[in-house]
């Protein structure tokens, strides 16, 4: 099979305001998410505020000139730094988008409410997805994209930090597997596989990743992550995390990989394209014996018991912050009941 080469130059151009207003007509973003709304609400607001102090009391005017002159110096600039963070990320977003047209691949610029079978993903109630590329070569057929969750109404508890990820087919469906990293956690796995077998690898392998598999799958966890395959995903994904589900597997990345680098999405392409390939060797012949008879009649490849691990995972993020405010919520009431003699009262 010949290597695979992609035209990786449209990621090493930079993007103008020309072709900022083009990747805005083509996928259809509203002008007003240029902030230009918000500046000129702001100069108005400053406006209005200061016209109306004006006549409120005009013989005090020249003593409040300079916190209103501060007030509007200050918003001025949060709003022209909030229009440059806006465009910058949408340059990046126009050099993805031109990278994945030049080699012929799909982009979408917003992916609203995706149905992945990823652990990741099926936690969040609405999720949304930028700058996704979609890739048929057969050779590595992928998605990547970067992942947000979106919080409304009562879905407040359902926000996790966001992630970059990659997806790949697999040949045949697998036991739900998690390779969770222990220096870097990427997805939330506090929580995720109550029940399950957590099991340490060999060698240098078990200081960087640790296999969160379903109870009574551990020796088909083994089998696809093999040393010479860990040896690569060492190398090629130090940093990142993975998980087997269905017959998909996931790449998680830190969200703040950046697919709009040239090295970052060579070295993205290298990584899909043997992920593909050796998790392919792996798994293309997986059975589960387990099953049952009656599964396999009916194409069932993995037995219920392995097809998903239990819990959902928590982020530990999350749960510092709760704790953080639980501890606040506390001393402030303390110290509202008690005052000054909250000392006395603890130690008598």
């Amino acid at each position: 099979m010949e290597p695979v080469a992609v035209d990786l130059e449209p990621l090493r151009r930079g993007a103008g305001l020309r072709d900022i207003l083009a990747y805005e007509r083509l996928c259809g973003i509203p002008p007003h998410r240029r902030f230009v709304v918000i500046l000129t609400a702001v100069l108005l607001f400053a406006a209005a505020m200061l016209t109306g102090l004006w006549f409120l009391g005009r013989g005090d005017i020249l003593t409040v000139a300079p916190i209103l002159g501060v007030v509007v110096v200050g918003y001025t600039v949060l709003a022209a730094g909030g229009f440059v963070w806006y465009a910058v990320g949408v340059g990046r977003r126009v050099k993805v988008a031109a990278f994945a047209w030049q080699n012929g691949w799909a982009y979408a610029d917003v992916l609203e409410r995706t149905r992945r079978p990823g652990a990741a993903f099926a936690r969040v109630a609405h999720g949304r997805e930028r700058a996704v590329v979609a890739c048929d070569d057969e050779r590595m057929p992928f998605e990547l994209g970067l992942h947000h969750s979106v919080s409304r109404g009562q879905q407040r508890a359902t926000i996790q930090r966001p992630f970059a990820f990659v997806e790949l087919p697999l040949p045949a469906s697998v036991p739900h597997i998690v390779l969770a990293n222990r220096t870097r956690s990427i997805i939330p796995t506090l929580g995720l596989g109550r029940g399950a077998a957590r099991l340490d690898l060999e060698g240098d392998f078990a200081k960087t990743f640790r296999l969160i598999v379903p109870d009574g799958y551990q020796q088909d966890a083994l089998y696809i992550f093999t040393p010479d395959l860990m040896a690569r995903v060492l190398d090629l994904g130090s940093g990142a995390e993975i998980e087997l589900v269905s017959d998909r597997l996931y790449v998680y990345l830190p969200a703040k990989t950046r697919f709009d680098r040239a090295e970052t999405m060579a070295a993205t392409v290298v990584l899909a394209e043997e992920f593909h390939r050796r998790f392919a060797a792996r798994t293309e012949l997986y059975r589960d014996d387990a099953a049952g008879a009656i599964a396999a009649r009916a194409g069932v490849a993995v037995g219920l018991r392995g097809q998903r691990l239990g819990g959902r995972g928590i982020s530990l993020l999350a749960v510092a912050g709760t704790v953080a405010v639980l501890l606040i919520s506390a001393g402030i009431t303390a110290l509202s009941l008690f005052g000054g003699d909250l000392p006395a009262s603890i130690f008598g």
